[in-house]
């Protein structure tokens, strides 16, 4: 006998995971961005009398996507399992997503969070809980925090001001660079139960567990790469394929809903 229950809700998982197919194709050049999948699982079968009976999860895939190099010494790149720290004041949020730039001083995402990391002393150690980074530039001397003439991250996740002195006797120039933060990362015992906050942005939830917070080279933290993003792990080829076959899907099980219905429509004309 045909269920009208099954068909409708065939078309309604069919339509679903075409859009999270599209969502991942649209975002193949999004930075950071990771690839979503749906899957939907019986929760009870045909020997309960029903079929089709389904409850759907929503999975993201964390594989490493390209290191791409850049001119810009703010964006910053993740080879390895961790996560960027980014906070809005109240709520701290994780990404993959490393396009920063310094915003009135302090160090942000596109969307005006503050990237978390350590202060450190003047030898390099680490002396603070996480905290916004911050290095603002004099308007009237044009230098970052009133002294350096600029900055560089290295593979640690140190961000350095660079200062140039002059010795008065000798007239000898060196450079110096003098650590200010070190970017902290986040990892997680299962990032999978993460959930998506935006686009390239997640929070964490019971499934996932509490963030472990450490710094590059940590474990399984990985590596920064300064003046680097990390590109989207959208492999477009394997998305456009899952999309013909979800469509195919769509329109056979559709055309089979609209085939029953005007049977039925028939059967009940027929007893009128």
């Amino acid at each position: 006998m045909f269920d009208f229950n099954n068909s409708a809700n065939a078309i309604q998982n069919n339509q679903t995971m075409m859009n999270s197919y599209f969502q991942n194709m649209q975002n193949q050049f999004t930075p950071g961005y990771k690839a979503e999948s749906v899957q939907f699982n019986d929760v009870m079968g045909q020997t309960m009398g029903v079929g089709g009976a389904k409850t759907q999860s929503n999975g993201i895939i964390f594989t490493q996507g390209q290191l791409f190099q850049t001119e810009n010494p703010t964006n910053l790149a993740i080879d390895g399992q961790g996560f960027f720290m980014i906070n809005d004041g109240n709520q701290t949020q994780f990404t993959r997503d490393g396009r920063f730039a310094f915003n009135n001083g302090i160090l942000a995402n596109q969307d005006g969070r503050a990237v978390m990391g350590y202060k450190l002393d003047q030898y390099g150690n680490i002396c603070s809980d996480p905290t916004a980074i911050q290095l603002e530039i004099d308007p009237s001397t044009g230098l970052y925090g009133g002294r350096f003439s600029g900055y560089h991250f290295d593979e640690t996740g140190k961000l350095y001001g660079e200062q140039t002195i002059s010795d008065p006797t000798t007239g000898q120039v060196v450079k110096e660079s003098v650590p200010l933060y070190q970017v902290s990362i986040a990892s997680f015992a299962n990032a999978s139960g993460l959930r998506k906050t935006g686009t390239t942005s997640f929070g964490k939830t019971n499934a996932s567990g509490e963030p472990v917070v450490g710094v590059a080279g940590q474990g399984a933290l990985g590596r920064i790469a300064p003046s680097s993003l990390e590109l989207s792990n959208v492999d477009f080829a394997q998305q456009s394929a899952a999309v013909g076959m979800a469509k195919q899907n769509y329109e056979a099980n559709f055309a089979s809903f609209k085939a029953m219905d005007k049977m039925t429509e028939s059967a009940i004309g027929l007893i009128r």
